[in-house]
């Protein structure tokens, strides 16, 4: 799946890894939508166009995990990516579709939205991995 026509929104708290992250997206040719806090995320889902949520877990006032389960109670098929740099994964990820390490680098970031993407763009592969 190419990335014309994919907006990513991606939310973090902090501007440098939030900027960083976003120019290393839109190389890939992504459209990405900044948000600086959870709050602010579910404002621009509002907007619509959004194809993916990729965001930090540590956030003041909301994490990355509790932003999902909010996404996911308003948009279950809207695929949710959290990134932090704690390796030690929350028990509540697990309403995340993955929840990777920020020392895995550009790498792992783009190689696991392409796969998000995909599994979203097959329903036949979703049906199939449902229990």
């Amino acid at each position: 799946m190419g990335a014309e026509g994919i907006a990513i929104l991606c939310v973090d708290d902090e501007d440098i890894p939030r900027t960083v992250r976003s120019l290393v997206l839109r190389k890939q040719g992504y459209t990405v939508v900044a948000a600086s806090s959870g709050k602010e995320a579910l404002e621009l889902l509002e907007s619509g166009g959004i194809s993916l949520v990729l965001s930090d877990q540590m956030m003041p006032g909301m994490t990355g995990t509790e932003l999902t389960k909010f996404i996911k109670a308003a948009r279950p098929w809207m695929p949710v990516i959290i990134i932090s740099g704690v390796n030690e994964v929350p028990v509540d990820a697990k309403y995340a579709d993955r929840f990777i390490s920020k020392v895995g680098g550009p790498e792992l970031l783009f190689r696991t939205v392409a796969e998000v993407l995909e599994h979203y763009s097959n329903p036949l592969q979703k049906d199939l991995e449902t229990p």
